[in-house]
């Protein structure tokens, strides 16, 4: 009897031992993108137009008058919260990141789309800095929730333009990438602590930022609508890669064509790829193998980007880029 159990034992001990280290490497996040991949920190105080990083989708462009953001997720509350309870703007989070961003005033402030890692803080962040909040029917639900009234946001359906200062933004109807799983539209305000499910889409955008000649393209959402940019020139583009990972190589292709391919960008920058259930206070982590195949995304792109001789960047978290200068030289 012991010999005849003693195989079925082996057996059973390598699969609990082997599924365990399965799934503590498929919760563990795979490696960063190289530093030397990484833009600089501008040196200069005060230069023309700076770009700020807060992670996920969240873009901060701004030179020494005025201000324009895109998204807005600070707060960043942790998977427990996001998965099984309730989660809100944290007053003392947002604080905290603005300051280190020596971030006081924002002119407009653009949500892509509903769901809670675009749009969580915008009321919170637009108290603050006195921004107007620019997005769907859906986002204006949530600056409603939060404590901003309708006098100070302004609804897109695609086509509209914004400016402030320098600054031109134009508003395009875009696609959430595929698989979303909150999708639907918010119909009444959502008042926090709420559920991450309560976030519904709302409808997807994307915004060409257009500053003293520099064109800066943000799709935040891995997905697009055919010929969304024709006649569109962009010198950078904000490319959002989360989810591409598990996407078969034509919808990479067609999803590169159709944005960095279409307004001829020389600099390619990803977004939401980093872990944004953990807090702002250190470098940016990839997401865990469980979530998203954050590799695999990179992979696909920098071979299209080889292909087409287009520059791939990463930034650093919150710190100030000189996005002028960073722009590659034209072959």
């Amino acid at each position: 009897m012991r010999r005849r159990l003693k195989p079925v034992l082996i057996v059973l001990f390598t699969l609990i031992v082997g599924g365990g280290g399965w799934i503590t490497w498929q919760l563990r996040s795979p490696p960063a993108p190289p530093a030397s991949q990484r833009l600089p920190i501008s040196l200069s105080p005060t230069p023309a137009l700076r770009a700020q990083f807060f992670g996920a989708t969240t873009l901060l462009l701004r030179d020494r008058d005025h201000a324009v953001m895109i998204d807005a997720l600070l707060s960043r509350p942790g998977m427990c919260d996001v998965l099984f309870g309730t989660i809100g703007p944290d007053a003392a989070r947002v604080d905290s990141v603005l300051k280190r961003g020596k971030v006081d005033k924002i002119d407009l402030l653009f949500i892509t789309h509903s769901h809670y890692d675009h749009s969580l803080d915008a009321a919170a962040i637009a108290r603050r800095t006195g921004a107007i909040i620019i997005g769907s029917a859906s986002t204006q639900q949530i600056a409603l929730g939060g404590g901003v009234g309708a006098a100070r946001t302004r609804l897109v359906a695609g086509g509209e333009r914004f400016d402030a200062g320098s600054f031109r933004v134009t508003a395009f109807r875009s696609r959430h990438s595929p698989g979303d799983h909150v999708p639907g539209v918010i119909t009444g305000p959502i008042r926090p602590p709420a559920k991450a499910q309560d976030y519904k889409n709302g409808g997807t955008y994307a915004y060409l930022v257009e500053h003293g000649g520099l064109r800066i393209l943000v799709h935040a959402s891995a997905n697009y609508v055919p010929d969304m940019y024709r006649g569109v020139k962009a010198d950078i583009v904000f490319i959002a890669i989360g989810g591409l990972g598990a996407q078969p190589a034509d919808f990479v292709e067609r999803y590169w064509r159709e944005t960095v391919g279409a307004t001829g960008a020389r600099l390619v920058i990803p977004t939401h790829w980093d872990n944004f259930v953990r807090p702002l206070d250190g470098p940016f982590v990839p997401l865990p193998r469980l979530m998203d195949d954050v590799p695999a995304a990179i992979a696909k792109i920098e071979s299209l980007a080889k292909h087409d001789r287009v520059t791939i960047r990463t930034m650093p978290p919150v710190a100030p880029v000189d996005i002028a200068a960073a722009l590659p030289a034209r072959r």
